[in-house]
């Protein structure tokens, strides 16, 4: 009798496992998402959602993503990072920046030094090449990545 109810439970799982992995998904809502300012002031970057990395360069960060495109090339959020002095050959992508806290130091390769703090805002384009330096920050962050689709 156990092979019996072994063998149909086995048997339901096949055909009745199909059907429901064939069931129509539960759709998406699509709605806005919202960051308070307190919350952007540090417990965002405690939040379950919220991705740590300790890299060799850029020092431990924390990345907290609100929304990305389908096709990955668009991405919106607030980042977190330690003191980093790092030189960039290349830019990856195009980067609008909001400092909330803390700041940042770049050099670009002719020279030229820009500085913002906290309450400012940078632009960086897809391939800027220069040196960027931090003693740390936070901030809220839009890239876009053109050119060949990102990995």
């Amino acid at each position: 009798m156990r092979i019996g109810i072994t063998g149909a439970i086995a048997a339901w799982l096949l055909v009745g496992g199909a059907a429901l992995a064939d069931a129509p998904k539960a759709a998406v809502v699509l709605k806005p998402v919202k960051v308070a300012a307190a919350d952007a002031a540090g417990p965002v970057f405690k939040s379950r959602l919220a991705v740590k990395e300790n890299s060799p360069t850029d020092g431990p960060t924390t990345d907290y993503v609100m929304m990305k495109s389908g096709d990955g090339r668009f991405e919106a959020g607030l980042f977190e990072a330690g003191p980093s002095d790092v030189a960039i050959e290349s830019y990856e992508e195009d980067e609008f920046m909001y400092f909330i806290e803390g700041g940042v130091k770049l050099t670009s390769a002719d020279g030229t030094v820009l500085e913002a703090k906290a309450g400012e805002a940078v632009a960086i384009p897809k391939g800027w090449k220069g040196r960027w330096t931090t003693l740390g920050y936070r901030k809220y962050y839009v890239t876009y990545e053109s050119g060949a689709k990102p990995k």
